[in-house]
Parts: C-alpha cells; sequence; structure tokens
C-alpha cells in the first residue's frame, strides 16, 4: 500500500489580468458596508463639498435689500447695452448720409459720443455685480480666509468711497448745469444735464451695489472675491 497523500489541486498564484479588463470605478449605487478594495476610487464626499462653501442664509430685510439691488443692476446692463445698440444703428445712419447721400450731419456724432459714455457710466453697477471688472487675484489666493475677507472688506470700504464721491459731485453737476441752461457748443445744441445725469445714475447705483456686496460679506453670504474657502 502506499502512504502518499491524496493528489489536490495547486490554485493560481499572481495570475494576470485578462486582456482589456478596466478599473472598477466606484458608483453612488454602491451601498457596500465594506470598505471598498485598493483599486477602487472613492467618490468625494458631498457633504464636506459642500460644507467647503458658503452656506448663506435667505431671506430677511438684508437679502431683499441685495434682491432688489440686484435687480437695479440687471436693468443697467440692459440699458447699457440699449444705449450701444443705439450709438451703433446712429454711426450706420451716419455713414449712409455722408457717404451714399452726400448729406451733412448735424446731431449723429455728438449723439454717439454721449450714448457711448452714458452706456459706460450707467453699465458700471451691473459689470460689478457680474465681477467683469479687471481683477487680479494672486494676493487674495495666498493669504488666510479671515485675511482674506479683511482685505475685500477694505477694498469694498474703498468703492463705497469713490462711488459715493463721484455720485455726490456728479449730482451737483447736474444741477449746476440745469439751473445755469448749459448747452453744447454744436449746431445740435443738446442741454448738457441731459448726458451728465449718466453720471451720477452710473455712480449712486454703482454705490448701492457696492453695499449689497458689503452686507453680502459680512453676512457670510458671499465669499470673499468668490474665491472657494479650501482655496490654496
Amino acid at each position: 500500500m502506499s502512504n502518499a497523500a491524496p493528489h489536490s489541486p495547486s490554485l493560481p498564484i499572481d495570475m494576470p489580468e485578462p486582456y482589456g479588463s478596466t478599473r472598477i470605478v466606484q458608483t453612488k449605487s454602491s451601498n457596500s458596508a465594506f470598505p471598498p478594495p485598493p483599486d477602487i476610487e472613492p467618490l468625494p464626499d458631498e457633504t464636506s463639498a459642500r460644507s467647503s462653501q458658503a452656506t448663506p442664509p435667505k431671506g430677511g430685510a438684508i437679502g431683499a435689500f441685495i434682491h432688489g439691488v440686484h435687480m437695479l443692476s440687471k436693468v443697467c446692463g440692459a440699458a447699457s447695452a440699449a444705449m450701444f445698440t443705439i450709438a451703433m444703428l446712429i454711426i450706420c445712419q451716419l455713414v449712409y448720409m455722408r457717404y451714399v447721400l452726400n448729406a451733412s450731419t448735424v446731431w449723429q456724432t455728438e449723439a454717439v459720443i454721449f450714448l457711448m459714455i452714458g452706456a459706460t457710466l450707467v453699465g458700471l453697477p451691473y459689470v460689478q455685480m457680474i465681477r467683469g471688472h479687471v481683477n487680479v487675484d494672486l494676493l487674495p489666493m495666498y493669504l488666510k480666509r479671515s485675511n482674506r475677507k479683511i482685505l475685500a472688506v477694505i477694498i469694498l470700504l474703498f468703492g463705497l468711497a469713490i462711488s459715493g464721491l463721484f455720485g455726490f459731485y456728479g449730482i451737483e453737476l447736474v444741477i449746476e448745469s440745469y439751473n445755469g441752461g448749459w448747452r453744447s457748443e454744436t449746431v445740435w445744441g443738446v442741454a448738457l444735464w441731459k448726458p451728465y445725469s449718466a453720471l451720477p445714475i452710473g455712480f449712486c447705483l454703482l454705490f448701492l451695489q457696492f453695499l449689497a456686496d458689503f452686507l453680502g460679506l459680512v453676512t457670510n453670504r458671499t465669499l470673499p472675491f468668490d474665491i472657494p474657502e479650501d482655496a490654496a
């Protein structure tokens, strides 16, 4: 009799992966209580992702004020776009009159100048609302979150001071030109208080937009410089 142990089949060790195999990626439908194996990429935690962003309080008098200012800024943006469009149409009419009909122009050049300047001034609050101004955020990116907020508050205070100053003296200019009957020294002779009114309108509404941004920042409705809190 033979005392040899019964033969047992050997298990494969370090078998290569089949050709064309792909990595397994964890999906949201995976509810297993066991931790994923090492070759599975874990999904980011949605709760921690949301907590890294600001959770602004909604409603209240401050929220209503910010919403109202944003609506005014959007109206200013639409008015500015309309003024640019009208200016372009007037330029086309001017070219047609001068080079096709060989007729003289009286009011077109001056109207285009006033419309372009007015569109720039009236569009200031809208550009501030959408953060369309030139912004260099290198310094805020390297600051800590608390220092970044302090810097944003200081900049908004400077913006409030400058826009308030221009708005105040713009109102004085409009009143003075209206009482003095100022007119442009051209054939058209437009009353200057009309184009001058774009100066106080634009800067006063820009002041309100800066104030809305300031209130949104101090009440944690917005982030400083719109930079995420987990940014470097």
